[in-house]
């Protein structure tokens, strides 16, 4: 489901590192785990396995990974506990406590928890989703903030539901989006997926080199609250971080970007609240993992699993667990085309979700399916965001849709 989206629809998936399989450590929730630290509990140590860069908030490229940290957290790079035995040995003082590993989204954490596993520690705990939870969970996690979060950046991080409350609220923002030049394969894969994707209604959109152009649309704005969130690439933090240095005053970057903003207004049953504030680009209905877990028993809906038919068939590695495919799904591959497609699946009453490995490919197939009368359904970050939910997620409702 990038590492910041729909950086988080490919990059926070593609560029997660490879989990060892052992898998026996704990799990608990960055909510929980706050409650744990009000409540005081003494027999507790947080390790945070994220870069330097991310940890202190110094990335100077790539400043989107700049999301704070937890006062008091220990900090050991999971590079480190992987090539230094040093390391391991730092943390043997707290072999005795319960220890909490962190990154950003509960990849590391988990290669993390299993070396440590490995070496003989056995109160080992995963936090789910990671730091980028503070802005997903803003609202729970808003009540632990200021004794337990700090952040050294120079602008604000914002969530999607603070803008989404500001927006309900009629406050007026300045929503910048920002594209960089196309680096990766994901990147071209992005400018695909915004294509059909809905977007901010009222946003303007920039290259991340037109730096003087926004700041002559901030000035403009006349001290309107400025929110950024990258398109392609990156480049909005680094934008909002340029902007606090030329004397703007109120820059927040919104992490997640538009895709956690949509992800967040679905799960919160607020799209029809919030559709003045955004464009639809075609009839395709963009649907969350838990949008679809209320309906997985609904014999109305079905649900298309896009892949090759061979890697269908085949166990994938996951994040946590090995799998083949989630259950009740068909197999259906997109390059087969709406023609094919048509013939396999004539019936036009029918809900069909489709659902492809990293929420990118085969939204062709989807537009012309839409656009031929078909009710379709487009599951957010695919299979792999699917995953993502049930072993990050304490109440997901379809933990064990995967097959193992």
């Amino acid at each position: 489901m990038i590492k910041q989206t729909v950086h988080i629809a490919i990059t926070f998936f593609l560029l997660a590192p490879p989990v060892m399989a052992q898998n026996t450590y704990n799990e608990i929730s960055l909510p929980a785990l706050m409650k744990k630290k009000q409540e005081g509990d003494s027999n507790m140590v947080i390790v945070d396995v994220r870069t330097n860069g991310e940890f202190y908030d110094s990335a100077s490229r790539g400043m989107q990974s700049n999301i704070g940290r937890l006062k008091g957290s220990l900090h050991i790079e999971l590079r480190n506990l992987q090539q230094d035995p040093e390391a391991i040995r730092q943390l043997a003082a707290y072999k005795d406590k319960d220890i909490y590993l962190i990154c950003s989204h509960s990849y590391r954490s988990r290669s993390a928890s299993n070396i440590l596993l490995k070496n003989g520690f056995t109160h080992v705990n995963n936090v789910q989703g990671g730091m980028t939870e503070w802005f997903r969970r803003y609202d729970e996690l808003f009540p632990y903030k200021n004794s337990f979060y700090e952040t050294s950046g120079a602008y604000k991080n914002i969530s999607a539901s603070q803008v989404t409350a500001d927006l309900l609220a009629g406050k007026k923002l300045l929503l910048i989006g920002i594209s960089n030049t196309p680096r990766f394969f994901y990147d071209t894969a992005t400018i695909t997926f915004y294509e059909y994707f809905p977007l901010f209604k009222d946003a303007i959109y920039f290259n991340a080199g037109d730096s003087l152009k926004v700041l002559d649309e901030v000035r403009r704005a006349n001290g309107q609250p400025v929110v950024l969130f990258n398109m392609v690439n990156n480049g909005a933090a680094e934008m909002a971080d340029w902007l606090v240095k030329k004397g703007v005053k109120e820059v927040s970057y919104l992490v997640g970007n538009n895709y956690y903003f949509y992800e967040y207004i679905r799960n919160k049953g607020l799209v029809a609240r919030t559709k003045r504030f955004m464009v639809e680009k075609n009839v395709i209905e963009f649907i969350t993992a838990p949008n679809y877990c209320s309906k997985v028993n609904d014999n109305g809906t079905l649900l298309i699993d896009l892949r090759h038919d061979t890697l269908f068939a085949r166990t994938t590695s996951g994040i946590k667990y090995d799998y083949k495919n989630a259950k009740g799904s068909v197999n259906f591959f997109a390059d087969r085309g709406a023609g094919s497609f048509m013939q396999a699946f004539p019936d036009k009453n029918k809900e069909y979700v489709l659902m492809s490995l990293n929420g990118i490919a085969g939204l062709e197939l989807a537009d012309v399916l839409a656009r031929d009368g078909y009710r379709i359904s487009w599951l957010m970050g695919g299979l792999q965001r699917l995953e993502w939910y049930t072993i990050n997620m304490e109440n997901f409702g379809c933990k064990d849709i995967l097959i193992k």
